[in-house]
């Protein structure tokens, strides 16, 4: 029994997956779940989507460019380390977003940062190149 509700479990996984690579213009593959992990994340077409964005897409009959816009905003916010971005279901429904001023923001200071945090590292090694002469 629990061999047939897995592979059922399996084949719907696979099923949503091939529909929402067919809606976006993906390849399909059932072999692109992570670590052969069926349900969980896929790769496809270089991003990385889990199940529940996978169902949402499909299940809230997403308009098509909606997928591409979330998934670039989360991305961006995240590699400015930015917590909490919305998952997809709450981007469709409207959820606050921030601004392309908030974001532009956001990363001027990250700038600032990286810059602050060179010359960090310059004044140390310069500092232990002294102490090493």
């Amino acid at each position: 029994m629990g061999k047939e509700v897995k592979k059922d479990y399996e084949n719907a996984c696979n099923a949503y997956l091939k529909l929402f690579c067919e809606k976006h213009g993906y390849d399909y593959d059932a072999d692109c779940w992570v670590s052969d992990d069926v349900g969980g994340i896929a790769c496809v077409s270089d991003l990385f989507v889990d199940m529940v964005t996978i169902r949402t897409d499909i299940d809230m009959d997403a308009p098509e460019e909606e997928f591409v816009k979330w998934y670039d905003y989360s991305v961006r916010l995240r590699c400015l380390g930015v917590d909490g971005t919305p998952n997809f279901k709450s981007w469709l429904k409207g959820c606050p977003r921030k601004t392309e001023a908030e974001i532009a923001k956001i990363e001027a200071l990250h700038e600032k940062v990286r810059q602050a945090k060179e010359l960090l590292e310059d004044a140390i090694k310069e500092r232990s190149e002294d102490e090493d002469s």
